[in-house]
């Protein structure tokens, strides 16, 4: 009992410490949220990798056409990855001098992103997939960052579009919670993901350090830590929102989770310097080892939570089979002070309480993340069937991504097969 108290202990004071650093960053910081004013408008490139979705990419394609920027200042690169069924003429029915459709051989998205960039003509790329609706004026948004000769690299505010279902509100409120953490992890430069429905790149960096790696499964996470690696900054704006499309089956949205932690996994390997204390930098010193030992702490708490309530349950059935009491005595002599008594004893115990309070921690989060976004539709069933499945859904992938790692089991994205983060065919 002592080294379960031990575990419980630690992991608590783990959270405790996480839940401070991004409430102190807040407050530090509460009155800089806002974007930086853009002082000009550079031309930008949008380019965006499409493979078999024909039913969306016109959504897609419309929705930049209608932003706020210039109409001479952007163009719109669709990339045909190879699509098998009619993405390419539904594009092409939108074509004009503002969109280009071209099309390649089936290589992965890094491939066509990276063919993409070579026709480009802007200072800036906007990177976009193929199932993302733009709000009107993320670009306005963004663009001001890149006032800072040293930001390589913007990220927007990403939001759900799909939250009808079961299996889409479990992820409604993740990505809710992820906008404002993505947020905070910007004001500590530690930022290590640019992901893929809106990003806003420097052309430059790609002319000097080589376009996205076409061997990684998650090319985002793997630019991400290559800018960090250089010692450039990733920014974050909280106003730019874009909604994407979720997978709407556990079974989609399980693939998906292991693609991307699998290719964090590798990357993490790949990238290893950025681990180095020797840095000095928020990322090195915290924020990535902090990633990492989050994932194992929370298979610990979780085996630990698991043991605590089926011993409790499996000590009560013992009991009244010692005490010869049945369940129907149970029920008749059952009073509400001794529904009480239990439930006192259950709430008081440490466990419950850390549970409780990351409970707390996270609802605080999400609703400043509603607040500051913007998000006007309700969240109280997305939350409420967040906190009951999501932990049980987190540990399960990440537990299965590292299976998968470990071992080296194949997996398929798209039309190509990857293990351990890597495309092997």
């Amino acid at each position: 009992m002592q080294l379960l108290s031990l575990i419980v202990y630690v992991t608590a004071y783990f959270g405790i410490v996480i839940s401070s650093i991004i409430f102190m960053t807040y407050f530090a910081h509460r009155k800089n949220l806002s974007d930086p004013i853009a002082k000009r408008f550079p031309f930008i490139s949008f380019v965006i990798p499409v493979y078999n979705e024909e039913k969306v990419i016109g959504e897609t394609i419309k929705s930049i056409l209608e932003v706020n920027y210039p109409k001479n200042k952007y163009e719109i690169i669709v990339v045909d990855d190879g699509s098998t069924d009619n993405t390419y003429q539904e594009a092409k029915k939108l074509e004009s001098s503002i969109v280009r459709v071209i099309r390649k051989e089936n290589g992965g998205c890094a491939s066509a992103l990276n063919y993409g960039i070579i026709h480009a003509r802007g200072e800036l790329i906007a990177r976009s997939d193929s199932d993302t609706l733009l709000s009107k004026d993320p670009l306005t948004k963004m663009i001001g960052y890149f006032e800072d000769k040293n930001v390589m690299a913007v990220t927007s505010s990403m939001n759900v579009k799909n939250h009808k279902g079961f299996v889409q509100k479990l992820q409604w409120s993740e990505y809710v919670l992820g906008m404002f953490l993505r947020k905070i992890f910007d004001l500590n430069n530690s930022l290590y993901v640019i992901p893929g429905p809106l990003s806003v790149f420097r052309k430059k960096f790609f002319d000097k350090y080589g376009g996205f790696d076409e061997s990684c499964v998650t090319e985002d996470t793997e630019m991400a830590m290559r800018i960090q690696s250089h010692g450039y900054t990733i920014k974050n704006s909280l106003n730019a929102s874009v909604y994407t499309i979720v997978p709407e089956t556990f079974s989609s949205l399980i693939k998906q989770r292991i693609r991307w932690y699998t290719g964090f996994f590798h990357n993490s390997c790949d990238y290893k310097q950025l681990y180095d204390v020797r840095r000095k930098t928020n990322l090195s010193l915290f924020f990535l080892p902090a990633a990492l030992l989050s994932i194992f702490l929370s298979f610990i708490a979780f085996a630990v939570f698991a043991y605590y309530n089926i011993r409790g349950i499996v000590k009560y059935i013992i009991k009244l089979g010692v005490t010869g009491i049945s369940f129907e005595d149970m029920v008749r002599n059952f009073s509400f002070n001794r529904f009480l008594d239990l439930g006192l004893d259950y709430i008081t115990s440490p466990y419950v309480f850390f549970l409780v309070f990351g409970i707390l921690s996270a609802l605080i989060l999400i609703l400043m993340s509603k607040y500051y976004s913007g998000e006007k539709r309700g969240l109280f069933f997305t939350c409420l069937i967040f906190f009951i499945v999501y932990p049980f859904f987190h540990v399960f992938t990440w537990a299965i991504s590292f299976i998968y790692f470990i071992t080296g089991i194949k997996q398929k994205w798209g039309s190509r097969e990857y293990k351990r983060g890597v495309f092997i065919s």
